[in-house]
């Protein structure tokens, strides 16, 4: 009934209101109507005779709340009203007819009386409240009771009877007339709600982007969602009374025979599980499909559900996901897992056909300039010309790596003779060294290559790789651009270099490294201008190990971060002994690394160094080499400047043996240039080192910067760089390093034969 009286107000047409109230006191039933603030608008005359109301009037300001909590302060106590009272408690939270609900429940208001209250939402117009008298559905006697019996003087006592009869007959078709009419409306309501939900039902399925559908064991389809049409290009009644394998097909069932054993055949476990196909559309093309298939019982009849999933999308990304984990992406070659597996499978192949195969191990010559002048983008490039062209000297059964940075590698299989290798690699050599043009610039490398054979070298993978690696380190050790075999003689010197690398990093630990020092004269009046200090390792068992033993190990490895910041601190506490001592001034020069000045942590290193030791940062030079300050010249430049504005001084040693660019002499807070000793060995016979040496004296004189000779050991040498300008002279014509005990007493006999 409560929907009925909704319709009766969404519907009306009369216009004006009297029409609409008239229809509403016509109705058996009390009703409230609100608005959308959930206050009341309009009810009926049979809303007051329910509630029990002598007023047929409300303030205009009457709500909700305030209609369904008449009479409630004195029933609420009533047990029977507990569901009410839960109803009561939800419906007073809402302000608006947006935040309720339908609902339905039965008002006690006294032990003869019952009120059946319903309330439904009128989208975007309020709330609509009908109260209806159940008393006599739930209180049989409720008629009797209420009926005053006649006076004993008006009837007998037989038709007292029958009067009693005909009432009770009255009440009985009453209520089988309410009942019957309540059966109706519940029927009519049930009806409309099915309709509605299988049209809600309907509405999901066809919403959805997975395929939907019904069929029989044998995989006949009884029905599918709109969704087919857009996966597979077919309707739904294209595609009813077909099989399953018109439009898909799996690895286990590829034909309609032995579709019924495959999906009959299914547990309950595998009936949860995904299954994988492909999809076929009507326009020929096929695509990747999950498949998720499940047993239902419809009307007694076995079926089953299959949910289609289009999965090209995850397919596309699993494949490009899978690239990419064995894949360079920047060169599109195999990368170090790719290798590892193919060396894995070439090595199973090379054991069944009893042939050799190579690992070939490469490293570019002189990228790293290319890549520091040029910028990352031209290095970029550079790598993709030779990885094409790694790519072109192999053949199809080879695998052409790329394993990080400038190093790559080459897996070749089916090898009879060493000597193919041996031309492969020469092949490469000649490919790599072709000139390379990248932005109007041409650049030439070269490229290192150590070679190790299976099963002659090792029969392990790892070892395979290992030696190559080995074989590598000696190609490069041996002038670069060639190309070394394996043999035990490079695994036993490669192992004793790793044995030193271990028992260095000890050694800087356990304090056995210590600082020699060499003093630098001034060509002026011979006086000390300062002392360069070259580390030493004094081993507990082996003695007193050179530096070109150890340090060219430590800067192949991060060693070099932590050896070179251990002479740094050391060279800068014996700068601040000799500054507390009556010595004359001069500064203490320590050598940077490429490793220690490219570290991002650099500068601040140095400040902790000088901090520790609380020296006088004029009493410290530091030395870079050319090839240190090529790249990136701001950053370069930030960090020099911030050295030099500390007050430390900044020298460029081996000027000469690098790029020797004016530019950056120019552009740096460089104070000194240190010739290398490779043009002063020859310098009194060889015109060109002699014409060399005296060009950069005058090239550092015209840029205010001081010039330092290095590895002068002859009095002849002395006196021609005296005669050319030189500033400062440094060499074993003067001191040997030595320790500085020795350092300090040569000082003072240095001074003393000056005096004289």
């Amino acid at each position: 009934m409560n929907g009925k009286v909704v319709s009766v107000i969404q519907n009306q047409k009369v216009p004006g209101n009297s029409k609409l109230q008239e229809i509403l006191d016509s109705l058996p039933h009390g009703v409230a109507v609100f608005n959308q603030q959930l206050i009341l608008k309009q009810w009926n005359k049979k809303l007051f005779t329910l509630l029990g109301l002598e007023n047929e009037s409300f303030d205009i300001a009457t709500d909700l709340n305030d209609i369904l909590h008449i009479n409630w302060s004195n029933q609420k106590s009533d047990g029977r009203n507990n569901f009410a009272a839960k109803i009561l408690c939800e419906l007073s939270k809402a302000k608006t007819s947006e935040e309720l609900f339908p609902f339905s429940y039965e008002y006690h208001i006294s032990q003869e009386k019952t009120l059946d209250i319903k309330g439904e939402v009128m989208p975007d117009s309020g709330m609509i409240l009908t109260f209806s008298d159940i008393s006599l559905r739930s209180n049989p006697n409720y008629y009797l009771q209420s009926t005053p019996p006649p006076h004993d003087n008006d009837i007998s006592g037989s038709d007292s009877t029958s009067i009693l009869e005909a009432r009770s007959d009255r009440e009985i078709m009453e209520q089988e007339a309410v009942k019957a009419i309540q059966m109706a409306e519940d029927l009519a309501i049930t009806r409309e709600i099915a309709e509605n939900t299988a049209k809600h039902i309907e509405a999901i399925l066809n919403a959805i982007s997975d395929v939907l559908i019904t069929m029989d064991a044998k995989g006949n389809i009884l029905t599918c969602n709109h969704a087919v049409k857009n996966m597979f290009g077919y309707t739904s009644h294209e595609l009813i009374g077909k099989n399953l394998l018109f439009i898909l097909k799996t690895a286990r069932v590829i034909s309609e025979k032995d579709f019924e054993a495959f999906i009959t055949s299914l547990e309950e476990e595998e009936q949860l599980k995904r299954h994988n196909g492909t999809g076929f559309k009507n326009c020929g093309t096929s695509f990747p499909v999950e498949l998720n298939i499940r047993e239902v019982n419809i009307s007694g009849e076995k079926q089953f559900t299959i949910v289609i999933s289009d999965v090209t999308e995850r397919h596309e990304a699993e494949i490009l996901i899978r690239r990419m984990a064995l894949h360079d992406s920047l060169t599109g070659l195999a990368n170090r897992n790719l290798l590892q597996q193919r060396l894995d499978e070439a090595l199973r192949m090379a054991l069944r056909t009893n042939n050799k195969l190579s690992v070939m191990f490469l490293d570019l010559d002189g990228f790293k300039p290319v890549n520091d002048i040029y910028g990352h983008a031209t290095g970029d490039k550079l790598l993709r010309i030779i990885a094409d062209r790694l790519d072109g000297c192999a053949r199809e059964v080879d695998t052409v790596a790329r394993l990080g940075g400038d190093e790559f590698a080459i897996i070749s299989t089916n090898i009879r003779k060493e000597i193919d290798t041996v031309k492969a690699a020469r092949r490469v050599l000649d490919s790599v060294r072709k000139p390379i043009l990248i932005n109007g610039n041409t650049h030439c490398i070269g490229a290192s290559i150590g070679i190790s054979f299976f099963p002659d070298d090792s029969q392990n993978p790892e070892e395979l790789f290992r030696m190559a690696d080995v074989a590598l380190y000696e190609a490069k050790n041996n002038g670069k651009n060639d190309f070394r075999l394996y043999n035990l003689e490079m695994d036993a010197q490669s192992k004793k270099e790793k044995q030193i690398e271990v028992d260095l990093e000890k050694a800087i630990q356990n304090d056995e490294l210590l600082l020699h020092y060499q003093p630098m004269l001034s060509t002026i009046d011979d006086s000390i201008t300062g002392a360069e200090a070259l580390v030493r390792w004094q081993h507990p068992e082996k003695g007193m190990i050179p530096p070109f033993d150890f340090i060219p190990i430590a800067e192949n490895s991060d060693l070099m971060l932590t050896l070179g910041q251990k002479i740094l601190e050391m060279a800068c506490q014996q700068a601040k002994i000799w500054q507390e001592m009556d010595l004359p001034r001069f500064r203490v020069c320590v050598n940077i690394s490429a490793r220690q000045f490219q570290s991002k942590d650099f500068v601040d290193n140095v400040k902790n160094a000088l901090a520790s030791s609380q020296v006088d940062s004029s009493g410290i030079e530091l030395e870079i080499t050319e090839g240190m300050v090529i790249g990136d010249t701001k950053a370069v430049a930030r960090k020099l400047e911030v050295l030099a504005e500390m007050g430390i001084s900044l020298a460029i040693d081996d000027f000469g043996t690098g790029y020797s660019s004016l530019a950056y002499l120019k552009r740096f807070p460089v104070h000194q240039l240190k010739i290398d000793q490779s043009f002063i060995n020859d310098i009194t016979e060889d015109h060109d080192d002699a014409a060399i040496t005296d060009a950069v004296i005058r090239l550092g004189h015209s840029l205010g910067l001081t010039v330092v000779a290095e590895g002068v050991e002859t009095m002849e040498q002395a006196q021609i760089l005296r005669q050319k300008g030189c500033d400062v002279l440094q060499g074993y014509y003067f001191s040997k390093p030595i320790p500085a005990d020795e350092f300090e007493q040569w000082l003072i006999t240095h001074a003393e034969r000056n005096d004289h």
